[in-house]
C-alpha cells in the first residue's frame, strides 16, 4: 500500500538527499587539476560568459546523474548534442575547437589531452540525517577504446584524496576497498558492473521510482516548453512495466509447447517413414527364417531320402529273394514239360516226313510265310512312302516310271529348298543381331533417364555413377562438385547452333569443378579405387578475373555468346573463363567465312576448325543425336526426347519380333519339307520295296496249290492236326518259360541294382550319422506314402522344389532389401523441405548405420519402436503439460499483467493528483490542475485485447470434448502468438500506457468546481504554456523522485536547469522558482550573468565559469561576496 504523504510536511533542511559537493579531474576544458562547485545542499548559481564551459560542468552532472547515453543529452542549451557533437570520449581528450591543416581543406580537431589521460567525475550527496551517497566515474584509455569504472560510496569522497593513485593494474581500487570497507561491517564503496548496476543501484539509494527519474532530470536540466501534454504524461509521468519480459516469458513457454509440437510431428513423420522399414525388417527376418529352415530341409532331405532308400532297399530285396526261389522251382517245372512235348514233337515230325504229299504241302507252307512276311513288310513301307508322297504331292503307290519320276523332282526340290533356308538364316541372323541393338538402346535410354530424374541434368552413364561414388565419399553435394555441363546451355535463340556446340564442349562439359574444401578427398578417393571409367576434374582455389587483361571479343558470332550460364553460382566466371580462353570458336555460316578464319571456327554442319590447322567432322550417330547432349542444368527437354526414342524403339522392336516370328515360321516349313524330301531320298531308293501287290499275287498262286494237295490227303490232315496242337503247347509253354527266366533275370538284375544302391546310400547315411527325423516327417507326411521305386524321382523333385523355392526366397530378399535401402537413404537423407522444417533431423539418425547394409537394420526397429512406444507418448505429455501451462496460467498471467498495470496507472494519476492539488496554479484565480487518463483505444489495440480474450479458455467448453484443449490452441492462441511476434505490433499495441489519451483539468480550490480543460498546448499563450510545464514538471519530479512516499529524508531533491530563462519573462521564472521552493528542491541554476537578477534572491552560492585560453578555470563564492564584487565592478 502506498502511504501518501504532504509535499509540503519537511522544513528544506529535513528534505532528503541534495547536493553537497561536486569534483571533476581532466573533463572538457577543465585541464590537469580538480575542480570543485560546493553547493552545500543550498540553491546555487552557475554562471560565466558564453563558450566559457558552463555546459560542461553540466553534462558532468549529467553523466554522473544519468549513466545510459540514451537518455541523456549533453550541452542541451544549445541543442549540439543533437548533432552529435560533444560525447565521453571528446571530454576526456578536452576537446575545445577545429583548425584547418595547412595546405589543406581538411580540419583537425583540438585537444588538451591525449589518449594516456584519465579523467574523474565526482558527486556527493547528503541528507539531514548526515547519510552520504557519493557518486563517482573514472574514465581511461585501453589502446583505442574509451573504459569507465562506476562506483558509489557511502562516505564522502575526493578525488585528490582517494583517487590519486589511479593505476592501469587496479591496485588504486584495492587500496580505495581496504581503506573503506576494511573496518565496515557493511559495504562503504560498492562498484558496479556497468551503467545498467550503477543505475539501478542510485535509484534504490535516492528512494527513486524507477530509471525514468533519471530521464526525467535529463528533461528538466534543458526544460522545455510541452508541446505534447498527453504523450509527456504517458511518456515521463507514468511508469513503463515491463511488458516485453512478461510476452517473453510467454514466448518462451509457447516455443516450449511448440517445440514439444514440432517434436510430435517430426516423431510421426520418422514413425510413418520407419513403419514400412520396420515392416519390411519383420519380412525379411521371417524370410531369413524360410531361408534357414529350407536348408535345414535340404540337409535333412538327403539323409532322410537316403535312409528312407536304404530301408526300403533292404525290405524289397528280402522279398526279392523269396520270388526268386519260387521261380526257379517254377523253371524247373517247365523244363521238364518241355523235353516231354518236344519229344512228342519229333515223332510227329517224322510220320509226316515220311508223307510225300505233306512234305509238298509243308514246302507250300513256309513259302508262304516268307512271302506273307515280305507283303506285310512292303505295305508298311508303301504306306509310309504314300504319307510323304501326299505330303509332298506326289501321286500315292506309283508304279516304277512313275516312282523314278517322284524321285527326280524331290531331288531337284530339294536343293532349291537347301537355298532358300540359308537365305531365311542369314535373315534371321540379321534380324535378331537388330532386335539385340533395339534392346540394349531401350536399356540404356532407360537406364539413362533414370540417371537422369536422380540428378536433374543432362549427364548420364559411368561418368555420373563415379561423380555419385564421389559424392557419397567427400559428403558434398552435386552443387559443391558439379560437372561443368551442368553450369551451361546453348541460349534459346541459338538452339540451330546446339549439335555444334554440343560436339565443341562435349568432353569439357564432362570435368567435374572440385572445390579447395573436397580437393584433397577427392584425390585420397580416386587414387585409392578402380573406377572402372574415366574422370577428369579441375581444382578450384577461388577465381578473380583479370578484367584488364581480358580481351574484349565482340563478335556476335562467338561461341561464348551463343551460351549462357546458371545464374547465382560461385563456378561460373571460372568457367566463362575457361571457355573464353580455349572454346570460344567462331560460328560461321558459310565456308567462305569459314576460311576466313586461321584457327577455331565451326560451322552449323559440324565443320571444326581447331587449332594447329586441324580440321574434323564427325557425323556418327552418336554424336549428332540428342540422348548425347550433356549441357543444361534443366533435362525435361533430354528427358521428353529419350521417353519418345523409347516409345519410337519399341514400336521397331514389336516390327522386328513379327518379322523374325515370320522368318522363324517359314524356315520351320522349310526345314519339315526338306526332312519330308529327304525321307523320300533316303528312304526310298529302289521301287521294288514298296511294290507288296507282287508278294501278293504270288502269295494267292501258293495257297490255290496247297488247299488241292490237302484236300487229297486224310492221313497226313490228321498228322498235322496232332502236330499243331503239340506246337500250340510247346509254343506256350516255351513262352512261360521265357517269362520266367526274364523274371529271375530282373529280379537278379533289382537284386544287383537294390544292392548298390543299398551300399551307396548307406555309407552316406553313417558318414553323416543319426539325425532326428521326425519334425521333417510330420512336416511331410506324404513322404511316408512314396514308394521304394518313386523315391529317387521324388527326391529330385524334392531338391527343385526346395531350390525354387530359395531362389525365390533369395531373389524376393534381394528386391526387399533394395527396397529397404531406399527407405532407409530417404529416411536417413530427408527432402530438402523436411531437413528444412525438422532442423535436428539429420543429428537425429546420424548415429544409424548406413543403408548399404541391412545386417544392422534392427537399429532401425528400435529406434521405431522407441519414438513409437516411448518419445511420442513423452512429448504428447510434454505438449499436453506445457498446453496446460499456457492455456490455464501462462495467458491468464499475461492478460491479468496488463490488468493489472490499468490499474496501477489509475492509482498512479490518483497519486500525481494528490501532489497537484497542494501546488498553486493560479494565484489570482486560487486553482489547481488535475490530470485526468480517458480509455481510448485505436483499431489495433482493440484487436490485442479481443484476442488476448479469446486466448483465456472457457475451461467448460475445452474440456467437453476430447479435441477441446488441442483446438482451442490451433484456433486461439497459436494465432495470437503469431501475431504477437510482430515486434513493431506488439511494441504499439502492449504500452497500456498508449491505451488513454490524458489532459489537465483547472479547479478552484475554494469550492472543486472545474475551471478550464487543457488537451493540448497549441489552444495556450507563450506564459500558460510555461506555467502549466513547470506545473506537470513539479508533479512528476514529486512522484518520480519519491516524495509521495514514506522516508521523505531519503528522496532526491535536486535539480539542475541549464539557461531556462533566457526566453521567460519574469513572472513565469519566479513561478518556476516558488515551485521549487514548495516543492522543498535544491536548485542549480546555469544562466548567464544577464539574467542573474531573477534568482538572487532565492541562491546562496555562486559558481563562476570564465575561459582563459583554450582552457576553462571555476570560482565558488557565497552570493553576498558575489554581490559586493559585482557592486564594484559596476562603480569601477
Amino acid at each position: 500500500m502506498i502511504q501518501q504523504m504532504n509535499l509540503f510536511n519537511t522544513t528544506p533542511e529535513k528534505s532528503g538527499f541534495r547536493l553537497d559537493y561536486m569534483e571533476i579531474y581532466n573533463w572538457g576544458t577543465f585541464n590537469n587539476r580538480v575542480y570543485r562547485i560546493s553547493p552545500q545542499r543550498c540553491n546555487s548559481l552557475l554562471t560565466g560568459a558564453n563558450a566559457s564551459g558552463k555546459s560542461t560542468l553540466v553534462d558532468a552532472l549529467l553523466t554522473l546523474l544519468v549513466p545510459l547515453k540514451r537518455q541523456r543529452f549533453y550541452n542541451q542549451s544549445s541543442g549540439i548534442e543533437k548533432k552529435g557533437a560533444r560525447t565521453e570520449e571528446s571530454y576526456v581528450l578536452g576537446c575545445y575547437g577545429t583548425q584547418q591543416k595547412e595546405g589543406s581543406t581538411e580540419t583537425i580537431t583540438l585537444k588538451l589531452r591525449d589518449r594516456n589521460a584519465r579523467s574523474v567525475l565526482l558527486a556527493s550527496f547528503n541528507n539531514a540525517d548526515g547519510k552520504v551517497v557519493t557518486l563517482f566515474q573514472i574514465r581511461y584509455f585501453i589502446g583505442q577504446e574509451l573504459k569507465t569504472i562506476y562506483g558509489i560510496a557511502k562516505a564522502p569522497l575526493e578525488i585528490g584524496k582517494d583517487f590519486a593513485q589511479f593505476d592501469s593494474r587496479g591496485d588504486w581500487r584495492k587500496q580505495l576497498e581496504k581503506h573503506y570497507n576494511a573496518f565496515s561491517a557493511k559495504k562503504v564503496i560498492d562498484f558496479c558492473n556497468g551503467p545498467y548496476a550503477y543505475a539501478e543501484k542510485m535509484c534504490l539509494m535516492f528512494n527513486m521510482r524507477s530509471n525514468k527519474a533519471l530521464t526525467l532530470f535529463n528533461q528538466i536540466v534543458g526544460v522545455k516548453i510541452l508541446d505534447d501534454l498527453n504523450s509527456f504524461i504517458r511518456n515521463n509521468m507514468l511508469d513503463e512495466e515491463p511488458a516485453e519480459e512478461q510476452y517473453t516469458e510467454l514466448h518462451d513457454n509457447f516455443h516450449n509447447l511448440m517445440e514439444a509440437k514440432i517434436n510430435i510431428d517430426k516423431t510421426r513423420e520418422q514413425i510413418n517413414m520407419l513403419k514400412p522399414i520396420n515392416d519390411n525388417a519383420d519380412k525379411l527376418h521371417a524370410i531369413d527364417q524360410d531361408i534357414r529352415q529350407l536348408e535345414q530341409n535340404k540337409s535333412i532331405a538327403a539323409y532322410w531320402f537316403a535312409s528312407r532308400i536304404v530301408t526300403l532297399s533292404e525290405k524289397k530285396m528280402a522279398e526279392n529273394e523269396k520270388e526268386l526261389q519260387k521261380q526257379n522251382d517254377k523253371l524247373k517245372d517247365l523244363t521238364a514239360q518241355l523235353e516231354e512235348l518236344n519229344r512228342q514233337r519229333r515223332k510227329i515230325e517224322a510220320d509226316i516226313d515220311n508223307d510225300e504229299v505233306s512234305r509238298q504241302i509243308a514246302s507250300l507252307t513256309e513259302e508262304i510265310k516268307r512271302l506273307t512276311k515280305e507283303r506285310d513288310k512292303r505295305t508298311l513301307k508303301a504306306e509310309e512312302y504314300n504319307k510323304i508322297a501326299a505330303a509332298l504331292e506326289l501321286p500315292p503307290n506309283p508304279l516304277k516310271d512313275d516312282f523314278e519320276k517322284s524321285r527326280k523332282r524331290a531331288g531337284e526340290e530339294n536343293l532349291d529348298r537347301q537355298g532358300e533356308l540359308e537365305e531365311l538364316s542369314e535373315k534371321l541372323r540379321q534380324e535378331k543381331n537388330k532386335a539385340d541393338e533395339i534392346k540394349n538402346n531401350l536399356e540404356e535410354n532407360a537406364k539413362i533417364i533414370k540417371d537422369l530424374e536422380k540428378n536433374k541434368n543432362n549427364i548420364s552413364g559411368r561418368v555420373s555413377e563415379i561423380r555419385e561414388e564421389i559424392l557419397r565419399h567427400t559428403g558434398a553435394t552435386p552443387d559443391d562438385i558439379p560437372f561443368i555441363g551442368e553450369l551451361i546451355r546453348v541460349k534459346d535463340s541459338e538452339r540451330e547452333w546446339e549439335p555444334s556446340i554440343e560436339r565443341i564442349l562435349h568432353n569439357f562439359a564432362l570435368r567435374l569443378i572440385v572445390p579447395e574444401k573436397y580437393y584433397h578427398t577427392v584425390n585420397e578417393y580416386v587414387n585409392s579405387h578402380n573406377l572402372n571409367g574415366r574422370i577428369v576434374y579441375h581444382r578450384y582455389q577461388g577465381f578473380t578475373p583479370l578484367k584488364e587483361m581480358e580481351i574484349n571479343d565482340d563478335d556476335d558470332n562467338r561461341l561464348i555468346r551463343k551460351i549462357e550460364f546458371k545464374p547465382d553460382n560461385r563456378y561460373v566466371e571460372w568457367v566463362e573463363d575457361e571457355i573464353s580462353q580455349r572454346y570460344n570458336y567462331a560460328c560461321v555460316d558459310s565456308l567462305d567465312e569459314f576460311d576466313d578464319y586461321s584457327e577455331k571456327a565451326v560451322t552449323k554442319e559440324g565443320l571444326i576448325k581447331s587449332v594447329g590447322n586441324k580440321h574434323e567432322k564427325d557425323d556418327r550417330r552418336e554424336t549428332r543425336s540428342r540422348d548425347n547432349y550433356v549441357l543444361g542444368w534443366e533435362n525435361k527437354e533430354k528427358i521428353a526426347f529419350l521417353t519418345k526414342e523409347i516409345c519410337r524403339l519399341q514400336d521397331e522392336l514389336k516390327d522386328n519380333g513379327a518379322k523374325i516370328k515370320s522368318i522363324e515360321e517359314r524356315q520351320e516349313g522349310c526345314r519339315q519339307r526338306i526332312s519330308l524330301l529327304n525321307n523320300l531320298l533316303i528312304g526310298f531308293d529302289d521301287h521294288e520295296a514298296i511294290d507288296w501287290m507282287s508278294c501278293a499275287q504270288a502269295i494267292e498262286e501258293l495257297e490255290e496249290q496247297k488247299k488241292k494237295l490237302e484236300a487229297a490227303d486224310n492221313k497226313g490232315q490228321a498228322l498235322r492236326e496232332e502236330l499243331k496242337a503239340v506246337e500250340a503247347k510247346v509254343r506256350a509253354m516255351e513262352k512261360d518259360k521265357d517269362i520266367t527266366n526274364i523274371t529271375i533275370y530282373n529280379i537278379g538284375e533289382e537284386q544287383k541294382d537294390l544292392s548298390g544302391k543299398r551300399l551307396s546310400y548307406q555309407e552316406f547315411v553313417n558318414k553323416i550319422g543319426v539325425i532326428d527325423m521326425l519334425d521333417f516327417e510330420q512336416q511331410h507326411p506324404e513322404m511316408l506314402e512314396i514308394p521304394l521305386y518313386s523315391l529317387e524321382n521324388r527326391r529330385n523333385a524334392f531338391y527343385t522344389y526346395l531350390e525354387n523355392t530359395l531362389r525365390s526366397k533369395s531373389n524376393e530378399k534381394n528386391d526387399l532389401e533394395k527396397k529397404v535401402i531406399k527407405q532407409i537413404m530417404k529416411f536417413k537423407r530427408p527432402s530438402k523441405e523436411l531437413a528444412e522444417k525438422y532442423k535436428d533431423w539429420n543429428s537425429d539418425v546420424s548415429s544409424l548405420p548406413d543403408a548399404d547394409n541391412t545386417e544392422f537394420i534392427e537399429e532401425y526397429q528400435k529406434l521405431y519402436s522407441k519414438l513409437k512406444e516411448e518419445d511420442l507418448i513423452s512429448y504428447e505429455n510434454d505438449f499436453n503439460q506445457y498446453l496446460q501451462d499456457t492455456m490455464n496460467i501462462k495467458v491468464n498471467s499475461y492478460k491479468c499483467f496488463f490488468e493489472h498495470w490499468e490499474a496501477d496507472i489509475d492509482k498512479a494519476i490518483d497519486h500525481l493528483n494528490r501532489s497537484l492539488r497542494e501546488i498553486v496554479f493560479n494565484k489570482d484565480q486560487g486553482t489547481y490542475i488535475q490530470l485526468t487518463a480517458t480509455k481510448k483505444q485505436n483499431a489495433e489495440t482493440k484487436e490485442f485485447c479481443s484476442l488476448l480474450r479469446q486466448a483465456i479458455p472457457n475451461v467448460h467448453e475445452v474440456n467437453s470434448t476430447t479435441d477441446g484443449r488441442q483446438r482451442h490452441f490451433e484456433e486461439h492462441i497459436e494465432p495470437f502468438m503469431k501475431k504477437l511476434e510482430d515486434g513493431q505490433w506488439r511494441s504499439k499495441v502492449t504500452d497500456v500506457r498508449s491505451w488513454f489519451t490524458y489532459r489537465a483539468e483547472e479547479f478552484y480550490q475554494a469550492t472543486g468546481s472545474k475551471y478550464k480543460t487543457y488537451e493540448s498546448m497549441g489552444q495556450l499563450s507563450g506564459g500558460e504554456k510555461a506555467q502549466l510545464t513547470y506545473t506537470i514538471l513539479g508533479s512528476a519530479i514529486a512522484y518520480q523522485f519519491g516524495f509521495t512516499e514514506s522516508g521523505l529524508e531519503s528522496s532526491f531533491r535536486f535539480i539542475a536547469i541549464d539557461e531556462a530563462f533566457k526566453a521567460q519573462d519574469e513572472d513565469k521564472a519566479r513561478y518556476l522558482l516558488d515551485l521549487c521552493n514548495q516543492l522543498h528542491l535544491q536548485l542549480l541554476v546555469v544562466t548567464p550573468s544577464d539574467n542573474i537578477h531573477i534568482v538572487e534572491n532565492n541562491i546562496s552560492f555562486v559558481h563562476y565559469v570564465e575561459r582563459k585560453g583554450d582552457e576553462s578555470v571555476l570560482y565558488n563564492m557565497p552570493i553576498v561576496e558575489y554581490k559586493e564584487e559585482y557592486k564594484r565592478s559596476k562603480t569601477s
